[in-house]
């Protein structure tokens, strides 16, 4: 078992055990032993296509009996998956699965961010029950290549690059893949973000001491992108490795500009995994930190500043902390107002934490209301008006406006035509307006989930 002992005291896995997350467990088990899914089905008896879905959350393993035979064959620790020991009864059971709890509310992050949703991604009783799980697609190709690849790359299987870096290829690289990013371009990102994280880091191995913080620099912002990757795609697991590696390398980068972003990315994948104090807190103590250190002179600092205190505005929300939520976000709004619009944070930004957070507090109402004050053109990436679009449609589906989700859900499909094929949240309200759309009153709905891989 010594192979599992390795594996298993990464920080993925240990997360992932925490949280019963037991497919994510099963795929880092199955990589650590180099095997593809074929040929781990072959061993286990099942199809390469069932054990994907038991990786990714779609099938549970729930039984004991399973369990302990996929320990057996993968040489998994056993108390992993909360078993004793091979022959010994369950410690315990996983607890409701980590992207559901049935007959209570329920929170994705949105895109800084992934989707939260309460009860069909509103609050609609009723309506959810068997529909998100039943019919929902596995994620298309490039999700589950960037996903492999990242894997190979993070468990140390992929191998380096041979030579020298030339670092400005790689803050060349770096720049294409956050264009990417931004521009929702999956399928591109997908085929350059496992090079990348291999370049940077290598990079950073080689660097001198005098190279080392600027190498360390842009190995944390590598890792940046690649958290925020894997948050999209609710890797949580993963995520959790790459936010762990970007807060070494910042710290030995010496950026309280890096830092800061580095916490705000912290908390983010720490609200994703349940740790919603500890997430409120790291945003806190950021911003706190980076007043005192730099005392916000510089537009970037403040527009640094006000991010931290917009997210902490949007976890507040998740908590259902209405007064904290309301009075961070005012803080945010001044802060963006100093910013600028030219630094990447300003009162449009704001705004779109506005409706997110009114949407995760289930005031279905005001979310639409500021929706509706904001024209998503004046965002300035893809990304935030696809967010923009994801937030809108989902408030009005709270309302129980489908027709009106609809053509917002169309909206994001026009400017950002991956975000939709890829990201669970759309693939979620689709299924949920099928559902909902029993007499067929919105004839296009059924070509548009064809389209996307929903269709019923």
């Amino acid at each position: 078992m010594g192979g599992a002992l390795r594996w298993s005291a990464l920080p993925e896995a240990r997360q992932a055990a925490a949280v019963g997350d037991f497919g994510t467990l099963l795929r880092i088990a199955r990589t650590a032993a180099r095997l593809t899914l074929a040929e781990a089905g072959q061993r286990c008896g099942y199809s390469a296509a069932t054990l994907s879905r038991i990786e990714r959350g779609r099938q549970r393993l729930t039984d004991v009996t399973v369990l302990r035979r996929l320990a057996a064959i993968f040489d998994i620790p056993p108390e992993l998956f909360g078993l004793t020991d091979m022959n010994g009864p369950a410690i315990h059971q996983s607890t409701a699965p980590i992207d559901k709890v049935r007959g209570k509310a329920t929170r994705h992050e949105v895109g800084e961010d992934s989707v939260r949703r309460r009860e069909v991604l509103g609050g609609l009783a009723g309506l959810v029950g068997s529909t998100l799980t039943v019919g929902t697609p596995a994620p298309a190709s490039p999700p589950d290549r960037v996903v492999t690849s990242l894997e190979d790359v993070l468990l140390g299987h992929s191998p380096p690059p041979t030579g020298s870096i030339d670092p400005g290829w790689l803050r060349s690289m770096l720049a294409h893949a956050w264009s990417d990013f931004r521009a929702c371009r999956y399928a591109r990102l997908s085929a350059r973000l496992p090079q990348l994280v291999s370049a940077a880091t290598a990079s950073h191995l080689m660097a001198t001491d005098g190279q080392r913080p600027t190498a360390a620099a842009t190995l944390a912002r590598t890792y940046h992108l690649t958290t925020q990757v894997l948050v999209k795609l609710h890797e949580n697991g993963m995520a959790w490795s790459a936010m762990d590696r970007a807060r070494h390398a910042a710290r030995e980068a010496d950026d309280p500009l890096l830092y800061a972003e580095t916490a705000r990315i912290t908390a983010i994948v720490l609200r994703r995994t349940r740790h919603g104090q500890r997430a409120q807190q790291t945003l806190i103590n950021a911003a706190q930190a980076l007043d005192e250190s730099t005392r916000l002179r510089s537009a970037q600092q403040v527009a640094a500043y006000g991010r931290l205190l917009a997210t902490a505005a949007y976890t507040a929300a998740l908590a259902d902390r209405r007064d904290t939520a309301t009075e961070l976000l005012h803080e945010a709004d001044e802060a963006g107002r100093r910013g600028g619009a030219g630094n990447g944070f300003a009162d449009v930004d704001v705004m779109l934490y506005r409706i997110g957070v009114a949407r995760v507090l289930n005031d279905f109402g005001a979310a639409v209301h500021h929706a509706r004050e904001l024209r998503p053109e004046q965002l300035g990436t893809v990304e935030r008006r696809a967010r923009y679009w994801e937030d809108y449609a989902l408030a009005l589906h709270g309302r129980g406006a489908y027709a009106e989700s609809f053509r917002a859900l169309l909206a994001a499909e026009r400017i950002a035509p991956q975000e939709v094929r890829y990201r669970p949240w759309a693939q979620h309200l689709t299924v949920a307006l099928l559902s909902a759309d029993r007499r067929r009153t919105l004839p296009d709905l059924h070509d548009f989930a064809a389209r996307i891989g929903t269709a019923q």
